[in-house]
Parts: C-alpha cells; structure tokens; sequence
C-alpha cells in the first residue's frame, strides 16, 4: 500500500532567512532583556511568531534584533526556527490568493506577526496560528522570504 506523505522544507539558500540568521518567538509572549539573562531589564516584549535577527548568542540566551533595529536578549528556549514575517507596512491586506486580483480576507495593521506556510513569486501564504490562513505580498512583510518547497513522497 503506498501512502502520500507531505512534507515541507524551507529552502533557505540565497534568502534573506539564510544569510540573516532568523529565528521566531514559539512562545505566547516572550520578554526582551538588555542582558543576557533574566535579571536585566525587560525592553519590550515580543508575540508568537515574531521574526528576529540573531546578532549573538551568550549560553541560553541569544541577542537579537528586529525590523526596527531594536536590539535585546532573548531566552533561546522561547525561540524556534518556524519561518515567519511581521507587518511592516502602516495596514496589509491578506488575500484568498497570490495576487492582487483575489479578494482582502482581512486588513492587518503593522508589527502583526505570522507564521509562512508557503510562497509563489512575490507572495508569501500565512497563518496568524488559529486556523486562517491568506496570501500577503512581500514588500509589506519583514522576516522570512525564502521559498517553502512541498515535497511529496510516496512510500
């Protein structure tokens, strides 16, 4: 008997993820320190599926950066490696589809984080994590901007 097994694995040569070092927060919330460790100042705090530049790394704890150029240290058990992007456009329209002819499902407003599902071209498909997914374009995104390639094996 042969089963289809659908398996994604994101492609991160020559991409922004790749040459950048990117990882998301896994956490509901997650707080960003001034020091690597828990008794230093929290900065801000940053939401589930928050992309973030790793700059450095002290033990447990890395430094990292966001598209703002905000800079802080992050508990790296609060981080994984989940391809995702944030709004950084003011608002940005989710579509049913890759494309500008496809109808808005919903209007975001900027620092939004969500997580990347797939790609085609210039349009990323995501998921805010509760089920609704949507295409939003590239250029109003931050974050992971590689290709997620579908892989199907038959065994």
């Amino acid at each position: 008997m042969k089963f289809l097994f659908i398996s994604f694995f994101f492609i991160f040569t020559q991409s922004a993820f790749a040459a950048k070092n990117m990882l998301s927060v896994a956490a509901k919330r997650a707080n960003v320190h001034s020091g690597p460790g828990d008794s230093y100042e929290v900065l801000w705090q940053a939401a589930v599926y928050y992309p973030l530049e790793v700059i450095a790394r002290d033990g447990s704890w890395v430094k990292v950066s966001d598209f703002e150029k905000d800079e802080g240290w992050i508990y790296k058990p609060l981080l994984s490696g989940v391809p995702t992007v944030v709004v950084v456009a003011k608002r940005a329209n989710v579509r049913k589809g890759p494309g500008m002819e496809y109808a808005s499902l919903w209007v975001l407003d900027k620092e939004y984080s969500l997580k990347v599902l797939d790609s085609r071209g210039d349009w990323l498909k995501v998921s805010d994590g509760d089920g609704v997914s949507g295409w939003i374009h590239k250029s109003v995104t931050w974050g992971f901007s590689g290709k997620v390639l579908i892989v199907k094996n038959q065994d």
